[in-house]
């Protein structure tokens, strides 16, 4: 028999060897099938049947099989996501499975250093080390999640983060994070603005946007008031 057939076997025959099913399906090593039997079997070796995904480097079907199965050691199955490194599957266990290591999760996918997970697994896992977040984001250095993690996380260090969003210098970002973020000095971020010969489009959204328009009419009455002129000359 093939190994789909062993498959189908052990989901349609009553009379069927369970035990020497598992068998041939882990030894055949096709991890979709290994998982397949896992959760449509009425019995099948799940200790066996994880460590073989482990070995073929599976992580889409450890991460299914920590949901479907009905036995699953979540301590070895993590520990695996985290050696193959796969942050797509990391992140998705975080989200879905009942029992998970958060910390070594996230180590994991700082070690990946794609932000895209780091500013995610902080939104939507239960449980999340904020400051460790933060710092990986950091080093990721990538203005898009720096923007989001600012305006959407539970916990961030907005002073420190608006620091690296201007030394990044992307203005779509730092544009964009002046509307949302509840910590911002718009005096620098127009200055990096005003420095980005590409950043025409954020500037005009700038002029336009009610928290960005207040805060620019106040920077300009400042400014007005230190040259000593009269104060209509700031009015916009």
């Amino acid at each position: 028999m093939t190994p789909h057939a062993v498959w189908r076997a052990g989901c349609e025959q009553k009379d069927f060897d369970y035990a020497a099913g598992s068998a041939l399906l882990i030894e055949a090593g096709d991890p979709r099938l290994i998982f397949l039997a896992g959760r449509d079997w009425q019995t099948f070796d799940y200790e066996t049947g994880l460590a073989r995904l482990i070995a073929l480097s599976s992580a889409e079907f450890i991460h299914k099989a920590g949901i479907f199965w009905r036995a699953f050691d979540f301590e070895a199955g993590c520990a695996a996501l985290a050696g193959i490194g796969d942050p797509e599957y990391i992140y998705r266990a975080g989200r879905f499975w009942k029992i998970f290591d958060y910390g070594l999760g996230l180590e994991a996918l700082s070690r990946v250093g794609l932000a895209r997970y780091v500013y995610y697994a902080g939104k939507e896992w239960r449980a999340f080390d904020f400051d460790a977040g933060f710092e990986s984001l950091m080093r990721c250095g990538v203005a898009e999640y720096l923007f989001y993690a600012g305006a959407y996380w539970k916990r961030f260090e907005h002073i420190r983060g608006f620091n690296r969003l201007v030394e990044l210098g992307v203005s779509e970002f730092i544009y964009k994070a002046g509307t949302l973020w509840p910590i911002f000095d718009y005096r620098r971020a127009w200055e990096a603005l005003a420095a980005d010969l590409a950043g025409s489009l954020w500037r005009g959204k700038a002029f336009t946007h009610p928290r960005w328009r207040a805060a620019l009419r106040s920077i300009w009455r400042e400014e007005v008031t230190r040259a000593g002129l009269p104060s209509s000359a700031g009015t916009a």
